[in-house]
């Protein structure tokens, strides 16, 4: 998007995107694009409605694919990759003029969609902290059904969801018997993060609490499962090992600690009650893990925040997602430690805060 509107800006007539062109084996380069995924002032996104960015752009975009442009572009003697090379050199690429002429015609047509998530709070007990809160979340929505075929979504993310209505039920329990944490609790049940994380970025951007009174994020997204990635998954494993779901039988990933080690001090102390394998190790990598659930947008606004995740398996995002593959034993421990290191954060003296980023890409992304 940021590419076109500066394309258009200079007097671009038209915009003809290509598929990425580059070394597919992106993992050996990871080091050196990782700074980007931490950037020390995280972009101002606009308001995150489709529609508001694609009214920005006034000329016709199409995408083509890699041997589309090939032949585009082989009156110039240079290959596409060759071209793509240069054009990322320091100083740019000098203009390449090319003997094609390609007529384009785009239009757009706008359907409004509404979108609902499910906000509930339970309002704190101190009435020096109550104005503060710590957000717990999961997401309700999934890809739904494709014809006849059902995607149930029983770990992505209904294990989230129904362990949410649970922790939001022991805090309700609580209550009646007289007894509530000093900051507020709110529960969200964000809606369309399948498309795009949608749900939170609209809370972020017009929340019922400022996000400068949010404590902190907890976010569960697939806790229902033992993380399993096979030789040949696909893309959607890229960068991350082969392991069996033996190996993660007692095992929840803890994304989003790097930059709120306070969060890994109260999951870490909460856990000592329940004996969980906790895993720190996917907070920069090539899976770009780190941005594909809602706890991000919040990052990105300033807000600590953690994604409680038990990881990724062939059946995610397929008609296999079901019920009877959950892990239930370990899902019930990790939304009782959810719960607990909820209360802690709710309870506490003091609130996590995002450190500054320091140091090199690989010295973020240790342990």
């Amino acid at each position: 998007m940021r590419k076109v509107l500066a394309a258009q800006e200079k007097g671009a007539i038209g915009v003809i995107l290509v598929e990425d062109v580059h070394n597919q084996s992106a993992v050996a380069d990871f080091q050196a694009q990782a700074a980007n995924y931490w950037p020390a002032q995280p972009p101002r996104v606009e308001r995150y409605t489709l529609k508001s960015w694609s009214d920005g752009v006034r000329i016709p975009v199409v995408q083509l694919s890699v041997a589309a442009a090939e032949r585009l572009v082989s009156g110039s003697g240079r290959t596409l990759r060759d071209l793509a090379r240069t054009a990322e050199a320091r100083g740019g690429v000098t203009l390449v003029a090319l003997d094609v002429a390609v007529t384009m015609k785009a239009t757009v047509d706008h359907q409004t969609v509404q979108d609902r998530s499910v906000i509930a709070v339970l309002e704190g007990g101190d009435a020096a902290l109550t104005h503060e809160a710590v957000i717990v979340s999961a997401h309700f929505d999934h890809d739904g059904a494709d014809g006849p075929r059902i995607l149930n979504g029983a770990d992505d993310d209904g294990s989230g969801t129904v362990a949410l209505v649970d922790i939001a039920e022991a805090y309700a329990l609580a209550a009646l018997a007289g007894q509530r944490p000093r900051r507020s609790v709110i529960f969200a049940a964000w809606n369309s993060e399948e498309r795009g994380l949608l749900g939170a970025w609209a809370y972020t951007e017009d929340p019922m609490v400022p996000l400068d009174r949010i404590a902190a994020v907890v976010n569960m997204d697939m806790i229902g499962r033992d993380e399993k990635v096979q030789l040949g998954g696909g893309g959607r494993f890229r960068g991350l090992e082969i392991q069996t779901a033996q190996s993660n039988s007692n095992a929840t990933n803890i994304i989003g600690t790097v930059r709120a080690p306070a969060l890994r001090t109260a999951i870490e102390r909460a856990n000592q009650a329940f004996g969980l394998d906790l895993r720190f190790r996917y907070d920069n990598n090539a899976s770009n893990l780190m941005r594909r659930s809602d706890h991000w947008p919040f990052i990105q606004r300033g807000v600590p925040g953690v994604w409680v995740h038990t990881g990724l398996h062939p059946d995610y995002h397929t008609v296999n997602d079901r019920p009877e593959k959950i892990n239930y034993p370990k899902m019930e421990k990790i939304a009782r430690l959810v719960y607990q290191a909820s209360w802690d954060l709710a309870n506490a003296d003091d609130r996590p805060r995002l450190t500054p980023l320091t140091g090199s890409p690989r010295e973020i992304s240790r342990p």
